[in-house]
């Protein structure tokens, strides 16, 4: 590739990369549009995804899908993993739906999470309230906030020191989640707390994970590397990951074997 193509590519990933408003999903499928657009192209796509993937599973993933790819095939993967996102979206919708079955119909984001998004869109006639923090210290709930009331949703836009208030009310936490491993998931800073309130309350939290953010622990390593993110253990939460749902601990060995047979990310 011509090195000016290159340092055109690289920018636009970089532009990409570093909204910190989107998410890591949002930033996945930013990226998987931008290839079927013909944007992204070329024999040095998969290590200039590489290279950009931080502390994201999911593009690093995407990188792997592209390793060794023909720039011919690059689009043609890139549509197959849009797809994939929108069955893991209508799945996770279905189980979201069962998951909710038995609760006030009220649920507790945190953060900007677009897999959780993605899901509800699917199942509105469920949710009644979301509860929207304002997630310091990057306040992506705003962001958040405006997205959810845009597809439809009631949205109440609360402080972080409100979530236990939200909680003791019954709002169910509905997080998503950069990454999911045998035995913890990662999310925005603050997760671990509404987790832990929620579970003093006898209310399981739903963490809500696409496909692509699978990953064994052995591949993740001693990620994540931002202080804005934090590992959450998956005792005793309800784990939706596309069309299947893990109850933890009870399911992990069907996660673990899940992992074992995707386990497509792998850091050089």
């Amino acid at each position: 590739m011509e090195k000016g193509v290159s340092f055109l590519m690289s920018s636009l990933l970089d532009e990409l990369t570093n909204d910190p408003t989107s998410g890591a999903s949002g930033i996945y499928i930013k990226v998987l549009n931008h290839i079927v657009l013909g944007y992204l192209k070329g024999e040095d796509l998969a290590n200039l995804i590489h290279e950009k993937s931080g502390d994201m599973v999911s593009l690093n993933y995407l990188a792997g899908r592209l390793r060794g790819v023909p720039v011919f095939k690059q689009k043609e993967i890139a549509k197959e993993l849009q797809k994939q996102v929108r069955a893991d979206s209508s799945a996770a919708g279905i189980q979201l739906y069962k998951g909710l079955a038995n609760s006030k119909n009220t649920i507790l984001c945190h953060s900007n999470s677009g897999s959780v998004l993605r899901a509800m869109e699917h199942r509105k006639n469920r949710i009644e309230m979301i509860c929207q923090t304002h997630s310091k210290p990057g306040e992506e709930g705003r962001e958040s906030a405006k997205l959810l009331r845009g597809a439809g949703f009631q949205v109440k836009l609360i402080a972080d020191s409100r979530i236990s208030a939200a909680i003791r009310d019954g709002a169910v936490p509905v997080l998503g989640a950069d990454c999911v491993t045998q035995t913890f998931f990662v999310n925005k800073i603050g997760s671990a707390s509404i987790v832990e309130k929620s579970l003093e309350a006898g209310i399981t939290p739903i963490v809500v994970v696409g496909s692509e953010k699978a990953c064994t622990e052995a591949a993740y390593g001693d990620r994540p590397n931002s202080e804005l993110f934090e590992r959450i253990p998956l005792d005793k939460i309800r784990l939706i990951v596309g069309s299947s749902t893990y109850r933890m601990p009870r399911d992990r060995k069907r996660l673990w074997r899940l992992l074992e047979e995707t386990d497509k990310h792998q850091w050089p």
